[in-house]
């Protein structure tokens, strides 16, 4: 698949994703839509080697996991009237992923719990495992602690991928509480790090086509509320959706 198909599928993608977040005013818009070309690069890109069928996408960024439904609803696991009965009692999509939405394989909400889950998965050594964090959630002293026993036990069945996009719920990360540097802390706990530009759709080919003999994490570079201008890089965004009429007229 080339490059302008996989962006025509990402347009796409976030314009369904902004028309049921804004249909219903639920749940964390611009964190779905900075990490949309990662996932897209991943499910649709036959270049890369996850395998939608086979490996598992644990979303410890649980806020951000609603950006996958209309990726599954594209390769046929539900039907995409499902999209517009996102969080009501009578569709099967609810605020994050969970097991009993096909294609997803767990709920989340606490940030830092799921990539514990995930090494677990990942222990048992049967599938390969990818996570989805936040880079606000890398505060949690729980992710740091899972580095260290998916490190020491060389769970290369893993690829961990940051959603870079350097904003949290209450501003930007390197404000709040300083993160950086994030590659040679990753490195120092034992990994392999990659940095791609989390919407160059062929960064991310040159890194997820290929194999490590090692845990690795993936630094993606993002825009938080990608695709809407107004959004784009303003961290307010990260709870607030869009419900003036002229706004959401603004759309992807």
């Amino acid at each position: 698949m080339n490059n302008l198909e996989l962006q025509k599928i990402s347009k796409s993608v976030r314009k369904r994703i902004f028309n049921f977040k804004t249909k219903t005013g639920i749940g964390h818009l611009a964190s779905c839509l900075s990490n949309v070309d990662i996932l897209v690069s991943l499910y649709n890109d036959d270049d890369t080697l996850f395998n939608h069928e086979e490996d598992i996408m644990i979303f410890s960024k649980a806020h951000g996991s609603p950006a996958v439904y209309p990726i599954l609803v594209d390769l046929g696991y539900f039907d995409e009237s499902e999209l517009k009965k996102y969080c009501t009692p009578e569709g099967i999509l609810r605020l994050h992923s969970d097991s009993t939405i096909p294609g997803c394989y767990h709920v989340g909400g606490s940030l830092g719990n799921n990539i514990g889950y995930a090494s677990g998965l990942a222990y048992g050594g049967e599938k390969n495992v990818y996570v989805m964090l936040g880079d606000a959630e890398l505060y949690e002293g729980s992710v740091w602690e899972t580095l260290m026993f998916i490190a020491h036990h060389n769970l290369k069945n893993m690829r961990l991928i940051v959603d870079r996009n350097q904003l949290g719920i209450l501003g930007h990360t390197e404000e709040l509480l300083k993160i950086e540097p994030l590659e040679e802390k990753f490195e120092s706990f034992g990994f392999d790090v990659k940095v791609v530009d989390g919407h160059d759709f062929d960064d991310m080919k040159s890194v997820f086509s290929k194999s490590n003999d090692k845990p690795e994490v993936v630094i993606a570079n993002t825009i938080k509320g990608k695709g809407v201008s107004y959004m784009e890089d303003v961290w307010q965004y990260h709870t607030i959706i869009p419900k003036k009429e002229e706004d959401i007229k603004i759309h992807p």
